[in-house]
């Protein structure tokens, strides 16, 4: 049967098919353009032409048996067999289909401008490209919805767009905070501007949240300095009563001791035993009485030393040469060495010392008195001695080797800040 002759529904299925062949061959030579390839973009080209002949030479057959009138070349082509026909139609959209096949493989295995958009707007932060004015060059779906979001107009001008926002970080009107961030990129030998706006609102909450944290920690840090510095006033406190308590036994004791020996004869050793004890009481209640008067004369040191009959041996530097904070403390210390010294290690000499080593000063005083037995637990007179030290921002040790041995440490470089 000729392609002329065939029923007038068989002859409009095969015109249909070609309409489709049709089509499928304009997306060929389409995609064809897109990929660069000119192999296929020739084979997509001349699947074309032949489509649209044979589309046009069944719409002249189908006009000439409606108007029963001869169309030259059509009607020539119209004698071949409808069965050359179908295999013609199928070939070439058997060609076309694999064109097809071919060109959606490739868009997944290849990066296009379009899948680079699509990426973009895949993308939770905002992103745009603009040139030199505002051009936009490309930009994501979200930055076009933020910029709705705050100026209320679609995004045409990067430019315009970026001068409108008025900080690095906006409150959106659904409640998320968005930062900005702006930056000039180097591209094709011209200058281009990025405007990438990231989500930062966790981030926020969170900074908000540890400021919050932080204040709280402040006020704790201040009220435990509070209680630190009751604590301190409260062992103060105790360890004053403990010392007058101590001053009030040993008067009594002495008394007493005094009382009975006065009412028989005293041998000498006895004699210089309770004169002893009256001069060691004495010394203690002088540097008691003493410890809240404040003092800054070298002197009294040599003073004391002399009416306690012990010597004073100085070494280094000049004590004179002192800050006066620091002066203050050191003879503080070194009274209540001194007393100690004679009182519970019957020195004779007492050493001092002053040094200088870089940015440290050094003070260790030392007596050649009986060394004490055992461990030293940094209590009574030794502890006040420790807080006084401490309160200039210096550091304090005790040593017992072969003698008994304070050292006493400040850096120059704080002494200016001490109070």
């Amino acid at each position: 049967m000729q392609f002329g002759d065939m029923p007038d529904m068989a002859r409009n299925f095969l015109f249909i098919w070609l309409i489709v062949i049709f089509i499928l061959g304009l997306y060929n030579l389409f995609r064809s353009v897109q990929v660069k390839e000119k192999r296929h973009i020739v084979i997509s080209t001349v699947l074309l032409v032949i489509e649209y002949l044979l589309l046009q030479i069944a719409a002249d057959i189908s006009h000439r048996n409606m108007e029963m009138e001869h169309v030259g070349l059509s009607d020539t082509l119209g004698r071949i067999g409808m069965i050359w026909w179908i295999v013609l139609i199928a070939g070439i959209m058997a060609i076309s289909i694999t064109l097809a096949s071919y060109f959606r493989h490739w868009k997944k295995e290849h990066i296009t401008p379009m899948s680079v958009k699509d990426s973009m707007d895949m993308l939770h932060a905002g992103l745009c490209y603009w040139e030199e004015g505002g051009r936009i060059i490309l930009s994501n779906k979200k930055m076009d919805e933020i910029c709705l979001a705050i100026t209320g107009e679609m995004l045409l001008n990067g430019e315009k767009f970026y001068k409108q926002l008025d900080a690095e970080c906006v409150s959106m009107p659904d409640g998320t905070i968005k930062f900005f961030s702006h930056n000039q990129v180097a591209f094709a030998d011209k200058q281009i501007y990025e405007l990438v706006a990231a989500d930062v609102t966790e981030l926020y909450k969170k900074n908000e949240l540890l400021e919050q944290e932080t204040q709280s920690l402040r006020k704790m840090n201040e009220s435990l300095r509070r209680y630190n510095q009751n604590i301190e006033e409260m062992v103060r406190k105790q360890e004053i009563l403990d010392t007058k308590v101590y001053i009030h036994d040993e008067m009594n004791r002495l008394m007493l001791l005094t009382t009975a020996n006065a009412e028989t004869p005293m041998s000498e050793e006895d004699f210089k035993e309770i004169l002893t004890l009256w001069r060691n009481n004495a010394i203690l209640l002088g540097t008691e009485n003493n410890k809240t008067k404040v003092n800054t004369d070298i002197t009294e040191v040599n003073q004391l030393a002399e009416l306690l009959g012990v010597r004073l041996i100085w070494e280094g530097e000049q004590a004179s040469l002192m800050p006066d904070t620091i002066r203050e403390v050191f003879i503080m210390v070194a009274r209540e060495a001194i007393a100690n010294a004679v009182k519970h290690a019957e020195a004779k000499n007492i050493t001092i010392g002053i040094h200088k080593k870089e940015d440290k000063l050094c003070i260790g005083i030392s007596n050649d008195g009986r060394v004490p037995g055992g461990k030293i637990s940094p209590g009574g007179g030794l502890s006040n001695i420790k807080r006084m030290v401490e309160q200039k921002r210096g550091r304090f040790k005790v040593e017992v080797n072969e003698a008994f041995k304070m050292t006493l440490e400040f850096e120059t470089s704080r002494l200016a800040g001490a109070k």
